[in-house]
């Protein structure tokens, strides 16, 4: 999930979008344009100078993400990254704006950048991160304040680099969706540099907050074999999942007693996400399954009587409306 937007340079002030962005409105709706394209140039000052209450300050008190995520973990996300990544710095461009009426959706490619602290295990010096991703906000207004309700993430990859390896080809080829319980297979494809060895892992974790690590042993890969597969379960609860896959690299070398020598260079993660989308439960043979039984108001209740379905089937009429109360 992006949680900074679009650069002030990336907007235009003028009514008119710029070439690079599809806009979708009335002409009554370029004022709520410009007000869409203001809250999102100073919801990106705001997440470059790491001024969390300026950014959530952008967000509805009921925003819900679509990773299931509420505003309290957005900000606990959010405070985590930073820490993580105390330079990160965001950018976006705006693919689309569609107004409709209070409503407003904004699709965008994000992409971030940072150097990720020393880790002595690995390296004496300090390594780089890099993520993109293509998403989508909805807003609503309230008054003549814009705000997010709701976000959803179609393609997220980030890489976390240690080490002289930004050049080396490394590939985890994942499905973007999947249905929910289904098995999938992901694999991790690495082009080892000459001279070394390389070891790999490949885990699965759902998005959630905390986020919980799964553990996985490191495999070699040898010059003949270069890949790591693995099947997993997507899980059933239709939260969207992880992909992570760790590549380390070690050389093989000499002492000063020509011992052979294997030292550790660099290791290079790569994150994918797997959206996971929900099977549903409908069936020609028990289609009551599906039957709504009450309106979006909750006003009006559909009686689920066997008898009634029975009915509408054979054609003998539709099912009873029956209201919650009836007037005296």
């Amino acid at each position: 999930m992006s949680i900074g937007l679009t650069p002030s340079n990336a907007f235009s002030a003028k009514a008119t979008a710029p070439s690079t962005m599809h806009l979708e409105t009335s002409k009554a709706g370029i004022q709520d344009v410009n007000a869409v394209q203001e809250a999102l140039r100073d919801l990106m000052a705001a997440s470059n100078r790491h001024d969390l209450e300026g950014v959530l300050k952008h967000y509805s008190p009921n925003f819900s993400s679509g990773d299931s995520l509420s505003l309290s973990d957005i900000r606990g996300l959010i405070k985590d990254t930073w820490q993580m990544f105390p330079d990160i710095r965001y950018n976006s461009q705006i693919m689309e704006i569609r107004i409709n009426g209070k409503w407003a959706t904004v699709e965008s490619l994000d992409t971030a950048t940072a150097t990720a602290k020393v880790d002595p295990v690995v390296s004496t010096k300090p390594g780089t991160m890099k993520s993109r991703s293509r998403g989508m906000l909805y807003l609503h207004r309230t008054g003549k304040t814009w705000e997010i309700i709701s976000d959803a993430t179609l393609f997220e990859k980030a890489t976390i680099t240690y080490g002289p390896f930004d050049a080396v080809e490394i590939d985890v080829e994942t499905p973007e969706q999947v249905f929910a319980g289904d098995s999938y297979t992901a694999k991790v494809s690495v082009d080892v540099p000459a001279g070394n060895i390389a070891f790999a892992t490949l885990s699965q974790e759902p998005l959630t907050y905390p986020q919980h690590s799964s553990k996985d042993k490191f495999r070699t890969l040898s010059t003949e074999n270069t890949d790591l597969e693995r099947i997993f379960k997507a899980n059933n609860t239709s939260n969207n999942e992880v992909v992570t896959a760790t590549v380390g690299f070690t050389e093989i070398g000499q002492d000063d007693q020509e011992r052979p020598t294997i030292n550790l260079k660099g290791i290079l993660t790569v994150v994918k996400r797997v959206n996971v989308i929900p099977k549903s439960n409908y069936t020609e043979e028990n289609p009551a399954q599906k039957v709504t039984h009450s309106s979006a108001d909750g006003k009006i209740k559909v009686a689920p009587n066997q008898a009634d379905l029975e009915s509408e089937e054979n054609g003998n009429g539709p099912v009873d409306l029956e209201p919650d109360n009836q007037p005296e």
